[in-house]
């Protein structure tokens, strides 16, 4: 049926000169004059026997269907001659749309159905591309989308001293609503919903709440902020994240004006910064409150305002960047400094330097920064490195051999020359040319000259075991073995899956020489019941916290999880 009506507006698209009224009900200045004069020149319509075309009768299917093996007909003759479509055109297509918007969506008409008969570069490709995503975004206002999953978990043995000894039935109800307004603003939350049919007590949160516009010279968003650091992030930069650089419930300004080159930003998460900055090209200028008790002031109770700069080149486009960025505290006399130089030696290899001086009570958030800087002292911290390809090139057909060195070198200057840091990294990734499912394999070296001591880290991950076509299997390993402490850890997993019937089995076993157990084990049955319900069973002797790499206590853990998404 999309195909008929899609033949019916293409006709309608084909402009032709004006011709005389061929229907006496039909007024001159109705906005769809035009359409059906065209149908009738076309022969696709041909009106009633007294002369009249019925524009408010309703067609029967019989003339429906006669029409439209009409237009097939003239299609069949006349579209492959005809070109592309002109501005004229678009301006029926628009008005065509606009009035027939509900009964098009209904039939299920796209725009690769467009694509099909008028070709690719068509401006009413792009007409009715834009034409219908607006239509589809104010016809569903709200999407809704997320996730209801059950949870059983049972333990044996039990571990009194973890608090791992009775049953419990959870189940979590995650909607994310994402709400478009107008053209310019939308909104979002998600509301997670715990324990409904339990014996605890429900609990309904919200998360990710943003409002966010965007119109012209502004842009607001009040919620949920993620975004990269400021600059070198010597003031604002891993704060608060772990898949960001900045993460905070705040508030985020941005006013870049057309009459101007410059671009105002204000951000700020309560109790803890408020920033306003200035940037232009590539300088930028900012201040920033930083109240008492905020997480980003080292001496508890003081307040402070932190004015900070930051510049960046390329040097016009060489292969040498370089950036800088300094922050001074008003109100304590602290300051720091960073900079970072960036040398693309060969199209193999990148070498980057960079180095950062704090005093005391300057806490950046620079990595290594607010958790690690703790000593009443100075701080210069210099660090280079270097990486490039051993083995491999750009081509996707070749396997690829990175080498990764960093040496890090800190050092208290008001301390007489206190070394404080010093420690080198070598890194080697091997990605063959065709991964299957982000298969490498990485090996890091990490040796801390203050300590004498090495950390090595070997591991490869998803390496593909041949098992025929139906089935797959995944064999993962690796081992870690920290020097200061002497502990080592080791996991390595086996996942056969069965393609067809959509399941698959983990096994994974665990060694630490350190744990509340030496060895621990898991084996997990996940299986897609249907599109988007997945049911998952396991169980999983001695407890393996995979983020920390150690066995943190003596539990059997039973669990079966059922998850529908949408």
């Amino acid at each position: 049926m999309k195909k008929l009506v899609l033949a019916v507006i293409l006709v309608l698209a084909l402009a032709i000169p004006v011709l005389a009224n061929p229907f006496v009900d039909v007024p001159l200045n109705h906005w769809a004059y035009d359409a059906v004069q065209i149908l009738a020149a076309k022969g696709i319509v041909i009106g009633y026997p007294d002369g009249t075309f019925g524009g408010n009768r309703a067609m029967t299917r019989y003339e429906f269907g006669m029409a439209i093996a009409r237009a097939l007909a003239y299609m069949e003759q006349y579209v492959d001659e005809a070109g592309l479509a002109t501005q004229e055109d678009i301006a029926i297509l628009e008005r065509l749309i606009q009035e027939f918007a509900n009964e098009l969506r209904n039939l299920g008409l796209t725009v690769d159905d467009l694509k099909r008969v008028v070709g690719e570069n068509s401006q009413a490709i792009r007409a009715l591309d834009a034409r219908v995503s607006e239509l589809e975004k104010y016809a569903e206002p709200l999407l809704i989308t997320g996730e209801f999953t059950a949870t059983y978990t049972a333990y044996i043995p039990i571990d009194e001293g973890a608090g791992k000894v009775n049953a419990s039935w959870i189940d979590t109800t995650e909607l994310n609503l994402l709400a478009t307004i107008n053209d310019y603003t939308t909104a979002g939350v998600k509301l997670i919903i715990e324990d409904t049919f339990g014996t605890a007590e429900t609990i309904v949160t919200a998360d990710n709440f943003f409002i966010e516009y965007q119109k012209d010279e502004w842009y607001v968003k009040a919620g949920e902020i993620k975004m990269d650091k400021l600059d070198l992030g010597l003031v604002l930069g891993d704060y608060n994240s772990d898949d960001f650089d900045l993460e905070f419930p705040g508030f985020h300004v941005v006013y870049a004006p057309d009459d101007s080159d410059i671009t105002w930003r204000a951000l700020g998460a309560l109790n803890d910064f408020y920033s306003l900055r200035l940037e232009w090209e590539q300088i930028a200028l900012g201040a920033h409150l930083l109240p008492a008790g905020s997480d980003l002031i080292f001496e508890e109770g003081v307040s402070d305002l932190v004015v900070s700069a930051y510049g960046w080149t390329d040097f016009d486009d060489s292969d040498i960047s370089l950036a800088l960025e300094g922050a001074y505290g008003v109100m304590s006399g602290s300051y720091g400094v960073a900079g970072e130089l960036s040398l693309r030696a060969s199209d193999d290899v990148t070498i980057t330097l960079d180095a950062q001086y704090l005093t005391p009570g300057f806490t950046p958030a620079l990595p290594g920064g607010p958790s690690a800087f703790d000593a009443p002292t100075d701080e210069l911290l210099i660090g280079v490195g270097t990486e490039f390809n051993i083995f491999g090139s750009d081509d996707p057909y070749d396997d690829k051999w990175t080498l990764g060195v960093r040496y890090e070198h800190g050092m208290s200057i008001f301390d007489l020359g206190v070394v404080t840091t010093q420690e080198l990294t070598g890194t080697i990734t091997y990605v063959p040319y065709n991964p299957y499912e982000d298969e490498q394999m990485e090996i890091e070296v990490t040796y801390d000259l203050l300590a004498a001591t090495f950390s090595v880290y070997a591991g490869y991950d998803n390496y593909p075991l041949s098992v025929g076509d139906d089935h797959e299997a995944l064999l993962s390993a690796n081992v870690e073995w920290l020097g200061d402490t002497n502990r080592i850890t080791a996991v390595g997993a086996l996942t056969y899956k069965w393609i067809e019937e959509k399941t698959a089995l983990t096994l994974e076993g665990r060694y630490d020489s350190m744990g509340a157990a030496v060895w621990s084990a898991l084996a997990e049955l996940e299986w897609e019941m249907a599109e988007n319900t997945n049911l998952t069973v396991g169980y999983e002797f001695n407890t393996w916290d995979g983020d920390d790499r150690m066995i943190i206590d003596q539990a059997g853990t039973i669990t079966a999880e059922l998850s529908v998404s949408f």
